[in-house]
């Protein structure tokens, strides 16, 4: 199975796994033949990326850290909050009460899924297979307010955290951008630099998701901090309120990381995403100044930058997918390899432990890694 942009899709390719609708319904079942008719659909309603069936790598399951129905039914619920917000000129209290619902319910489904999904002896951060569509602000805010969510809580189960904590650290990392939905559009999607005005206008979102957060029943006060808090750094050099040390709460201080993560490797209407190895070494350029050193060291130590069934470009012009994670290891995957230097496919592919040779790199990942 190989997960691969719709762009790369050809009439008799089969699916690897069914698609599923927001409402749970499967719209194309595993195995189906994809006619030409079917892929244009597909790219009708907006999807990226697909799983298709290749014998080089039936052997290989790829299990995303969330169920596909889950993934669906928190877009659709994520998307419909974030779009009332838009369109309000004052939350009401019907609204208020519509977002702890979905907040609620949101938080409910990650968590049973992570525990259902994952062994308890695992203690490895799974990170979400990156997709790399055309910037929304509304998708944005989807894909990161989940990655951020489904990291979190990861770490706060590896960590034992009590289920009221899981719950708060959860649900902040979820929200912690809801108030970008006060902050103009047009700042938002901007794809040049940012005046120092419109900047101060930005970093108004965390008071703003705040002070709706605090308002919202069912909603923890430590949430609404963490959305308040999260771009705060460890040397007083953040804001809203410029904290330092430990007047950051440790909440706050793992959604700021995570979410500075999400946003490195994923792109944004004035930039380009910087590869995942790029975007930790940048945050241990910034530990024990802008991030706690701790909490840096443990997302390296925990995390696997290159999830099962990514496609990937080795410096030595080989593409393939990651098959294995290397537990002790995990930045260095086991690679299958499916192309020679010279693009050709392989009849037989071969695998490179990248632990055991330290000298191939990763060079490109995903749709990037495909494209010559």
């Amino acid at each position: 199975m190989r997960l691969l942009p719709l762009s790369m899709i050809q009439p008799g390719m089969r699916l690897g796994k069914p698609i599923i609708s927001e409402e749970g319904q499967t719209l194309i079942g595993y195995n189906v033949e994809l006619s030409q008719s079917l892929i244009n659909k597909l790219i009708q309603f907006g999807f990226q990326q697909i799983y298709i069936k290749d014998k080089r790598t039936d052997d290989i399951y790829i299990e995303d850290s969330i169920r596909e129905e889950t993934r669906l039914v928190i877009r659709g619920q994520l998307t419909r909050s974030f779009q009332m917000l838009l369109s309000s000129k004052s939350v009401t209290l019907s609204e208020r009460q519509q977002i702890s619902k979905t907040a609620n319910h949101c938080i409910g489904l990650l968590k049973d899924d992570l525990k259902s999904h994952i062994r308890p002896s695992d203690d490895t951060i799974m990170l979400m297979v990156m997709n790399r569509s055309t910037f929304s602000m509304v998708e944005h805010f989807f894909q990161n307010a989940l990655n951020v969510a489904v990291y979190a809580t990861r770490i706060g189960m590896i960590e034992g955290y009590s289920t009221t904590d899981l719950e708060a650290l959860g649900m902040g990392a979820m929200f912690h951008d809801i108030g970008n939905a006060m902050v103009p559009h047009s700042l938002l999607t901007k794809k040049t630099s940012l005046s120092p005005l419109e900047f101060e206008e930005i970093k108004k979102h965390t008071e703003h998701g705040f002070k709706l957060l605090r308002e919202i029943p069912g909603v923890p006060l430590l949430s609404a901090h963490c959305a308040l808090q999260h771009h705060e750094k460890v040397n007083g050099t953040g804001y809203p309120l410029g904290l330092s040390g430990t007047s950051v709460h440790p909440f706050a201080q793992w959604v700021g990381l995570l979410d500075a993560y999400d946003a490195m490797t994923n792109p944004r209407p004035y930039r380009a995403s910087l590869p995942p190895d790029h975007a930790l070494e940048n945050l241990f350029t910034g530990a024990g100044t802008l991030y706690d050193k701790s909490k840096v060291e443990f997302f390296r130590n925990k995390v696997a930058i290159y999830p099962v069934g990514l496609s990937v470009r080795l410096s030595t012009g080989q593409t393939g997918i990651v098959s294995k994670i290397n537990p002790s290891f995990k930045q260095r995957p086991v690679v299958r390899i499916l192309t020679n230097e010279q693009g050709e496919q392989l009849r037989y592919p071969e695998e490179i432990d990248l632990s055991r040779h330290l000298h191939i790199m990763i060079y490109r990942i995903g749709e990037d890694a495909l494209v010559h």
